[in-house]
């Protein structure tokens, strides 16, 4: 089963590249020298066209947001304007979604690896090998144990979120990693990026492709491509799809060109970005195909998520890794 996950995927990276040019940047570590997206170009901001005699670049804008554990690709064309609205509107959400599992990756963000509470509940990180997992209540931790075996099944809940905000965090960060020529073909979706309202705007786009990874992955590394179709798939395929790959989950999104909006052309599925030894010691990994393009604030919304541990201990850390 592991071996034909394996060819699969190199199915996958075949015709990705058979058919798409791709730009790619990867993070793999928080103290490395920052990539600077727009370095020396002139100070005009890619999203709301504002120069530096209508705005300001002061601050440092992050073209992955920091709480993804991302402090070295900056976008030195955000203006600060813009660089709060995203903050407020779209990262929040995103923030919010990606919550429940980013103590469990430790993935750590601006202010260190984040804590998650609930009544009954909390999950803390010792440093980016180590989990604490508290749990009150009847049964205590051993309630969480999976029978015969070396696993914990957390029950853990999503802060709220909008949908639509998500589309539009991907789409954003998609934006900020293209070079100029391109990203200037989708002017048409920068309004609908600056609007405060969580309206849909994209028609007859395909779903979000969402992995969820199995295993323990390199918390701090980040893989983000453009895939920018060749000339002689420009008919069949979708002209661009950005992949991005951060701690257990990786997402696939087409970026609709006006002309492709409505269309159904190939959707050429990517590969997971890891090596072929991490299904081998973790196992194959699935998706779910996922729409974010509702406006509506979605409350209460219920995971489960399987560790993997090693070895455990009373009164000490426990050494997990995701299992999902």
């Amino acid at each position: 089963m592991v071996e034909k996950f394996i060819e699969c995927n190199g199915k996958r990276w075949r015709a990705l590249t058979e058919r798409y040019v791709l730009h790619a940047v990867t993070v793999f570590s928080p103290t490395q020298q920052k990539h600077k997206l727009g370095y020396k170009q002139p100070k005009i901001c890619r999203y709301c066209g504002k120069d530096e005699s209508t705005t300001t670049f002061r601050e440092e804008s992050h073209a992955i947001p920091i709480f993804l554990g991302n402090k070295t690709i900056i976008d030195e064309l955000e203006c600060d304007q813009c660089n709060h609205h995203f903050g407020d509107h779209l990262e929040n959400s995103f923030a919010a979604y990606t919550h429940p599992h980013r103590p469990l990756q430790r993935t750590r963000g601006r202010h260190g690896i984040p804590k998650y509470k609930a009544p009954g509940l909390e999950v803390s990180a010792v440093d980016q090998s180590n989990l604490i997992i508290c749990v009150d209540g009847e049964g205590g931790i051993d309630a969480l144990e999976v029978e015969g075996k070396n696993q914990l099944r957390l029950p853990l809940m999503r802060q709220p979120y909008y949908p639509t905000a998500i589309h539009k965090m991907l789409i954003k960060m998609a934006l900020a990693m293209m070079p100029a020529d391109d990203h200037r073909k989708f002017n048409y979706l920068k309004p609908w990026l600056l609007s405060k309202d969580h309206r849909p705007g994209l028609s007859g786009s395909v779903p979000i492709i969402e992995w969820g990874i199995s295993g323990g992955v390199n918390p701090n590394q980040i893989t983000c491509i453009v895939a920018k179709v060749k000339e002689a798939f420009k008919g069949s395929a979708y002209g661009y799809q950005f992949i991005f790959q951060y701690g257990n989950f990786q997402y696939q999104l087409v970026i609709p060109l006006p002309e492709e909006c409505g269309q159904r052309k190939d959707f050429v599925y990517a590969p997971l970005l890891l090596p072929d030894e991490h299904f081998r010691a973790f196992g194959p990994s699935d998706y779910q195909e996922k729409h974010f393009n509702s406006p509506d604030r979605v409350r209460g919304e219920k995971l489960s998520i399987l560790l993997q541990y090693t070895s455990r201990h009373s009164d000490a850390p426990a050494q997990e890794s995701p299992a999902e």
